[in-house]
C-alpha cells in the first residue's frame, strides 16, 4: 500500500478534529455576541433611564425617590460590572477555541502537505518506473530487428 494511501486515515481524522474544533469556536463566537449583546443593552437601558429621569421635574423629587434611584444606579452599575466580567470570560473561552482551532488546523495542513508530498513521490516513481519500462522495450525491439 502507498505511504499517501497509508496516511488517508490520519487526515480524515485530522480534518474531523478541525471541523469539530471550528463548530466548539463558533458556539464560543455566539455566546459571547450574546454576552456582549446583554451588556450593551443594560448601558442602553441606563442612558434611556438617565435621560427620562433628567427629563422630569428633578427638583420636586422626594428624598426617598432620590434613595430608591440612587439604589437602582448603583444596583444596574453592579449588573453591568458582572455582565463585563462575563464577556471578559467568554472572550477568553473564544481566544482558547480559536486557538485549538488554529492549532488543528495547522496540523490538518501539514499532514495534508505530507500526502501531497508523497503523491508527487510516488507520481514520480511511477513516471520513472514507466520510462524504464519503455526502455527495456525499446532496447529488447532494438536487439530483435539487428539480430
Amino acid at each position: 500500500m502507498k505511504r499517501s494511501k497509508r496516511l488517508a486515515p490520519v487526515v480524515n481524522i485530522a480534518t474531523k478534529a478541525t471541523d469539530s474544533a471550528l463548530i466548539k469556536m463558533g458556539e464560543a463566537n455566539a455566546a459571547w455576541l450574546k454576552e456582549k449583546q446583554q451588556l450593551e443593552e443594560l448601558h442602553l437601558y441606563k442612558g434611556e433611564y438617565l435621560a427620562r429621569f433628567r427629563q422630569g421635574n428633578t427638583k420636586v423629587m422626594s428624598a426617598q425617590k432620590v434613595l430608591e434611584l440612587r439604589g437602582f444606579l448603583v444596583q444596574l452599575d453592579q449588573a453591568i460590572q458582572v455582565q463585563e466580567q462575563q464577556v471578559h470570560v467568554y472572550l477568553q473561552q473564544l481566544e482558547q477555541q480559536r486557538t485549538l482551532w488554529q492549532q488543528t488546523r495547522n496540523k490538518e495542513q501539514a499532514m495534508q502537505g505530507l500526502v501531497e508530498r508523497y503523491h508527487q513521490e510516488e507520481a514520480q516513481l511511477e513516471s520513472k518506473q514507466e520510462q524504464q519500462a519503455s526502455d527495456e522495450h525499446n532496447a529488447i525491439q532494438w536487439r530483435h530487428r539487428f539480430k
